[in-house]
């Protein structure tokens, strides 16, 4: 068999044996709790991303934009791992020793547990995820090593039953770790992006968000399960007096309770990325407060458990008594997707700015810089003031008569003074009514009532000023950096 002939057959057997691998490696996390490599490589290839095309496919994919990078990760290191079956099977034409595939293997080993665990902050051979990650890998390995083995090129003049078997076996082994796979993760898949929690409301939206409906974006691929026992919130730093917490210590503090709308700064223009509730905590300026911090402390820096960072300037947090160390919502512990144990939460400013899963909190005289702004994102990330239709939907069919338009606005801390809404592509404006706010930290629920002359395609606009009298920003801006900005444009078809 020619050199290239040869390279070819060892690629594809070590694509199958590299599915397995990827196969066991998403069942391994589930059982033995070692993390998939795509999940530990998503933070430093995200750190690498230049921030405006990160945007741009936050943005344009939302949701699905996660499971794409999944999917190429996985995809990468299938062909990584094929790539190394290809220079097994040419490293086979001059040594015929049958252990070679296991040397290959263990030279795959290498660059996972010395390069890649570290690169991911697991450590040396990934010990920070546990004594027997390394041991893992090795198994895994081992079994790639095997199924490529098995993929080694037969003498000439193997019997026709050989043949026929080096024929359907990877086939079938193939077959079961795409099979596996697919069991594994398609339904992860598919909820986040046909059925993501904040899709699950219709029509205008209540007041407060339902829990299950309230919406959910991280930057992980799994999110971090904290045992909620053995948590404690560290506050220490530029102090005199540091702290340990634990979840009891913290909900015997002088609790707060706020309503309080969430917004993603990815969140589309008309998007459904925003949500309301009422958080239950302890102000974060009492907290820092009860630390005594030093008289040169001048910032507040927090860490999460899945890495994220973020800070605020001391002076900010001392003047905002509506920023909350928060551990429940509505009436309830925060859910993990949410945040349990506890988290920040900063009304008025995008989500970005409040860590979930909160570990530390660090008195400083220097910026920590937040993980999103570390891509670019806004420094401050204040909300922007928004409007949305809720009824009627984009590209809805409508009978003529009387319809009920509706949605929610919201400026942040600034309260909503007005909000208007426009049936011919702007040329003219009609004021529509809307609820008190909940809290001045809410958004508002608008409802109007419209009836169209005659039937045709109309082209429906919103738009709201905040409780100051500055109106919204008409130009259409995307998320990257500050957050989207224009008006939410429906497009309805009146039919008789």
């Amino acid at each position: 068999m020619t050199r290239k002939r040869t390279a070819l057959s060892g690629f594809g057997w070590g694509c199958i044996a590299g599915t397995a691998l990827v196969a066991l490696m998403y069942y391994a996390g589930v059982f033995l709790g070692v993390r998939p490599l795509p999940e530990l490589l998503n933070e430093p290839l995200l750190s690498l991303m230049p921030g405006f095309l990160f945007g741009f496919l936050i943005d344009t994919l939302q949701h699905a934009g996660k499971v794409i990078e999944e999917i190429g990760l996985i995809v990468a290191m299938i062909l990584a791992l094929g790539a190394l079956g290809a220079l097994s099977a040419v490293a086979s034409l001059r040594w015929t020793s049958p252990y070679l595939p296991f040397a290959f293997a263990g030279l795959g080993w290498m660059v996972v547990c010395l390069v890649l665990l570290p690169i991911a902050g697991l450590g040396w051979l990934g010990l920070y995820d546990g004594p027997a990650t390394p041991l893992i890998w090795a198994a895994l390995f081992a079994i790639y090593a095997v199924v490529l083995q098995f993929g080694g090129q037969p003498p000439s003049g193997v019997d026709l039953g050989r043949r026929r078997l080096l024929t359907t076996v990877p086939i079938s082994i193939a077959a079961v770790s795409l099979g596996a796979l697919a069991l594994r993760l398609l339904p992860d898949w598919y909820r986040a992006i046909f059925n993501p929690p904040e899709l699950g409301l219709r029509g205008i939206s209540p007041n407060i968000t339902p829990v299950q409906n309230f919406y959910v974006v991280s930057k992980n691929f799994g999110d971090p399960s904290v045992d909620g026992q053995s948590w404690r919130l560290q506050v220490g730093g530029m102090v005199d007096k540091s702290l340990n917490l634990s979840l009891r210590d913290l909900r015997a503090l002088p609790a707060t309770q706020e309503y309080v709308t969430l917004e993603c700064v990815s969140n589309n223009v008309g998007g459904d990325l925003m949500s309301t509730g009422v958080f239950t905590g302890v102000r974060l300026r009492d907290l820092v407060a009860s630390a005594s911090p030093q008289a040169n402390a001048s910032w507040v820096s927090f860490k999460a458990r899945d890495g994220y960072t973020e800070s605020l300037p001391l002076s900010l947090v001392v003047g905002a008594r509506e920023i909350l160390v928060a551990y429940e919502l509505d009436g309830a512990p925060l859910p993990m997707a949410h945040g349990f144990p506890a988290r920040i939460l900063i009304p008025g400013h995008y989500g970005m700015k409040g860590p979930k899963w909160l570990d530390s909190i660090d008195l400083a005289n220097q910026e920590l810089r937040g993980y999103w702004e570390q891509q670019g994102w806004d420094h401050n990330a204040v909300v922007k003031t928004t409007a949305r239709f809720d009824v009627p939907r984009d590209g809805d069919i409508i009978k003529l008569g009387a319809i009920e338009l509706g949605g929610v606005a919201f400026a942040g801390t600034r309260g909503v003074s007005k909000v208007e809404y426009s049936t011919d592509e702007g040329r003219s404006w009609r004021s529509a009514d809307f609820d008190p706010p909940l809290s001045d930290l809410t958004w508002v629920v608008w409802r109007a009532m419209w009836t169209p002359s005659s039937e045709g395609a109309y082209r429906l606009m919103v738009r709201a000023a905040d409780a100051m009298g500055s109106a919204q920003d008409a130009r259409n801006a995307p998320s990257y950096p500050s957050g989207a900005s224009g008006y939410h444009t429906v497009q309805v078809n009146i039919s008789g």
